[in-house]
């Protein structure tokens, strides 16, 4: 049995068409501007040589008070302009006559009828593998089918709030059954390529598995087939006889048998508008809807704004800011595998069994971060959202605290984190009965939620970035508060039926190559690797509950204990995988006895609530000093304990039964 590399949530297989025999040109971190500035913020003026050719409006819906958009976005750039040259290989990409490389991606625009009573602010998200994350976030849409005139807005809260909302397809492997899609052109380059298999169990047979770039030559006698059991031991190469590329080099066949572990192949892959617009221009109808422009990314998205602010891409080509603020939710420390030579962005790191990829790469913390946005000033606000799981898997301590692990770092003035303890990156179902359990996970999987915090820090964010008030400090966990400690020094309760992860995924400096940092070339596969950095994690309470930032009702009333990580079964610890970005629920015993016969150290339901009226009553309190404190709305306050009863009633009564 293999495991893909996972991108998101639970194992899941990589978003993508089949490799191509080219290299394609990922804007990765420029691409924004011009693709979500240019096209979905729809106000960006154009320098004589990058322009928004055209967008191509497939069809117009009436939305109630909003106009619904969906069409095609089309561009040029200016490879020879300074603005691009951060962008790689674009000088080699194919030009039209004018000189400039072309793309498109599909777009998606809910626009207000009534400027008047509207935010005058766009909400742009930068779709993650091709979908929303926002919707399902924030409005608690859940979607069924991805094609754009299909996508479930939920309780429809941004629109609600009167922001312009947008999306806009920018990853180039996505195929229109994922979602929003991204034309790029293909560049004749080769370069050396290194395509990572996790096989999980032993094969008397053999594997057979894909290429995202398929081999420049089937039959060269230099490239590798390596297999380690460690993601830090030495690599053995394997016989050359033993495997071959097939499917016309677009996978690997190794024959023989296959050992648990790590299968590398290393091998040669070949040929590899808005915001400032004119008035009057195709969706620039009403200037008066834009004044600012609001980026959110949640996980990969969010890693990729963290790369296109720290690369300086939050200047247009005339020195304006992009974004006035972003919401980078959810991506941790970590960068992605966007702007590179045969990059691959669907790959996520070490944590989600996306091998050595360039993802968890400094700068970090703000100070390397912001370096370009502050020489250039246009430092965007910016508010970045934890779960309990960026701390467990996306390596979130590292920008925060320096590379030790030994002391605190402070965030940018510009920047605000907050911290949603006990939430994980993707949340799961309710589950009644004690011995259920999610298939392929040791634990029940964890259900907290986000939802109302992130529709409080978003109104905030934008409040902030109009400069009319001051968006509420910090939350999150620090070494002078004894809140953030290294795994071993956790004060984890001894719970028999929920022993604490033993491992944190490691994350080391990695050395691609001389290449790298200059030409975004990587000519060293897989990685050199260097000193181990220090990820420290949340600390907990006698229940096992995160201590410190934003203690939603789940975790400031609680009926069990909440944790960013789960166990992946059969467990992979020789390759510090834990169940990638899943968390995991225990519940508390319902009575005193029941407690003390398992030898739970947990106090029990009946110890902690009188009833389920008193409980609620707690939730509702818990609640009020949330949106005191600006971290819900008082309007979400009745649904947050609507919610309460149903985790009530199926967990706790429906344990009973």
């Amino acid at each position: 049995m293999s495991i893909p590399s996972a991108t998101s949530g639970a194992l899941t297989n990589r978003s993508g068409s089949k490799a191509t025999s080219r290299s394609l040109i990922l804007f990765g971190r420029k691409q924004l501007p011009f693709l979500a500035l240019l096209a979905l913020t729809l106000l960006q003026s154009i320098p004589v040589r990058a322009e928004l050719r055209r967008i191509e409006v497939r069809r117009r819906d009436d939305f109630g008070t909003y106009e619904r958009i969906i069409g095609r976005a089309f561009f040029a750039v200016d490879p020879a302009l300074a603005a691009n040259h951060g962008i790689a290989d674009v000088d080699l990409a194919p030009k039209n006559t004018n000189g400039q490389v072309e793309f498109s991606g599909d777009l998606l625009y809910f626009r207000p009828k009534a400027p008047s009573k509207t935010r005058r602010a766009v909400f742009l998200e930068i779709v993650n593998r091709g979908r929303d994350q926002a919707l399902g976030l924030m409005d608690g849409a859940v979607q069924q089918n991805l094609a754009p005139e299909n996508w479930d807005l939920g309780d429809r809260f941004l629109l609600e709030q009167g922001f312009s909302v947008a999306f806009l397809g920018w990853q180039f492997d996505i195929r229109p059954s994922q979602g929003l899609t991204f034309l790029a052109p293909l560049v004749p380059v080769e370069g050396i390529v290194r395509e990572s298999h996790i096989e999980q169990l032993e094969n008397a047979y053999g594997i057979t598995f894909p290429l995202f770039y398929c081999a420049a030559d089937q039959n060269d006698k230099d490239a590798k087939l390596t297999f380690r059991s460690r993601i830090d031991e030495a690599a053995r190469v394997l016989p050359r006889e033993r495997w071959q590329f097939v499917a016309a080099g677009c996978s690997v066949q190794l024959n023989g048998g296959a050992e648990p572990g790590i299968y590398d192949a290393i091998y040669q892959a070949g040929n590899s508008y808005l915001k400032y617009g004119p008035r009057g221009g195709t969706l620039r109808e009403t200037p008066a809807l834009v004044e600012r422009v609001i980026g959110f990314g949640y996980s990969q998205s969010g890693r990729f704004l963290r790369e296109f602010v720290r690369d300086g891409f939050n200047a247009d080509e005339k020195g304006r800011a992009v974004f006035d603020g972003l919401m980078i939710s959810s991506a941790g420390a970590g960068g992605g595998s966007f702007n590179h030579r045969f990059a691959m962005p669907g790959e996520a790191g070490n944590s989600v069994l996306s091998i050595l990829r360039p993802v968890d790469l400094p700068p970090f913390d703000d100070d390397g971060l912001l370096a370009k946005a502050v020489k250039a000033h246009v430092v965007p606000k910016i508010f970045y959202t934890f779960s309990s799981t960026e701390y467990w898997a996306r390596a979130g301590s590292l920008i925060h605290t320096d590379k030790d692990g030994n002391q605190d770092v402070s965030l940018a003035a510009t920047s605000r984190l907050y911290f949603i303890p006990g939430t994980p990156h993707s949340s799961g179902p309710f589950l009644s009965l004690p011995e259920t359990r999610a298939a392929g996970y040791q634990y029940r999987p964890n259900f907290a939620q986000q939802r109302w915090v992130l529709r409080a820090l978003l109104l905030d964010l934008d409040d902030w970035a109009r400069s009319r008030a001051e968006p509420p400090a910090s939350r999150y966990p620090t070494l002078a508060k004894s809140e953030l400690a290294p795994r071993a020094s956790v004060h984890f309760p001894k719970i028999p039926s929920f022993p604490f992860a033993d491992y944190v995924p490691s994350v080391w400096t990695m050395d691609y190559g001389s290449e790298y940092e200059r030409t975004r070339i990587i000519t060293k596969e897989p990685p050199s690797l260097g000193k181990k950095l220090i990820v420290l994690v949340p600390q907990v309470d006698v229940d096992g509950n995160d201590i410190s930032g934003i203690r939603i009702p789940e975790v400031a009333v609680p009926i069990g204990t909440y944790t960013g990580w789960n166990i992946h079964l059969p467990q992979l610890g020789s390759l510090e995988y834990l169940a990638g970005l899943v968390g995991s629920f225990e519940p508390f015993a319902k009575t005193r006895e029941e407690r003390e016969k398992s030898g739970d150290p947990r106090l029990s339901i009946t110890e902690r609530y009188s009833s389920r009226q008193n409980y609620l009553d707690r939730v509702q309190r818990a609640a009020r000093n949330l949106v005191n404190e600006r971290f819900m709305l008082a309007a979400d306050v009745g649904d947050v304990v609507q919610r309460a009863a149903q985790m009530w009633n199926t967990i706790v009564a429906g344990a009973a039964r």
